[in-house]
């Protein structure tokens, strides 16, 4: 969606201009297009009403009569009219703000259905910049998207794949209680495919990532039941420096077999 469009003024010949084009096409026509969206932009609507000086009446009139509200700046999304609220939930939403747009991170784990309860935040990745905002009460986050990340739709949400929710999340967490919420949702999670998780580690390429995820999901071994390939190979890429995975936190134990200080909590103690 384009952020850089402008609304433009409103003046008599537009308003004119507005009423010609409400007796052309219906307001459902509109409403139709714009429930196939979901979420749009202005230029979107100029795009499906083909008259630029139009839009800033046909969108005041459709806001005025709760068929569509105003989510950010120029991005818009779809009402219901019986219920007063957004047909699609904050998933779909997140995933529609942009066009290379998906869910991320926790929001992904949320979207899926394998966090022990949803946040208030929904994490965006998008080349797009925009200043994170909070509409209907959901905090809207930009990340970084990763390049060649695996993706699919769940539930109308493209979202990425349990696999790449996995190294992203276990690549970005911040703190103690960040780890232990990726922890609390991997728990949750169906089979992985070894494979997957195999692909977006090398697309990362990062000897310190292979230590982390091979050092948590061993720990975590009973739940993910993993092969004992994945560990090997992830041993193979692992960097040759010792790290600490939580910088600054007391209590952490050292695993010789990974090279990684970790808090004590998943320490199997073998």
């Amino acid at each position: 969606m384009d952020m850089g469009w402008k609304m433009p003024e409103i003046t008599a010949s537009s308003y004119r201009s507005y009423s010609r084009k409400q007796g052309q096409l219906s307001i459902v026509e509109h409403y139709g297009k714009m429930r196939e969206l979901g979420c749009f932009s202005l230029q979107d609507v100029t795009d499906m009403v083909g008259d630029r000086a139009a839009v800033p009446y046909l969108l005041n009139d459709y806001q005025r009569k709760g068929y569509i509200d105003r989510i950010h700046r120029n991005l818009y999304t779809v009402m219901d009219t019986e219920t007063g609220e957004p047909v699609l939930n904050r998933y779909q939403i997140g995933s529609r703000l942009f066009a290379d747009g998906y869910v991320a991170l926790r929001s992904a784990f949320e979207a899926c259905g394998y966090a022990p309860k949803a946040g208030n935040e929904v994490f965006v990745a998008t080349q797009t910049r925009f200043t994170d905002f909070r509409y209907n009460g959901v905090f809207y986050r930009r990340v970084h998207p990763k390049a060649g990340a695996d993706t699919e739709w769940v539930s109308g949400s493209l979202v990425t794949s349990l696999e790449q929710t996995v190294v992203d999340s276990l690549h970005s967490f911040e703190g103690e209680a960040g780890l232990e919420d990726v922890v609390e949702c991997i728990i949750r999670l169906p089979r992985l495919d070894v494979d997957k998780l195999l692909d977006c580690l090398e697309r990362y390429g990062n000897g310190y990532l292979y230590q982390k995820c091979g050092y948590v999901l061993e720990q975590l071994q009973e739940y993910v039941r993993l092969p004992r390939a994945f560990y090997q190979e992830c041993r193979e890429h692992c960097a040759s420096t010792v790290r600490y995975m939580i910088k600054g936190a007391d209590g952490l134990v050292y695993h010789k077999g990974w090279g990684v200080y970790a808090p004590a909590y998943l320490e199997r103690g073998e």
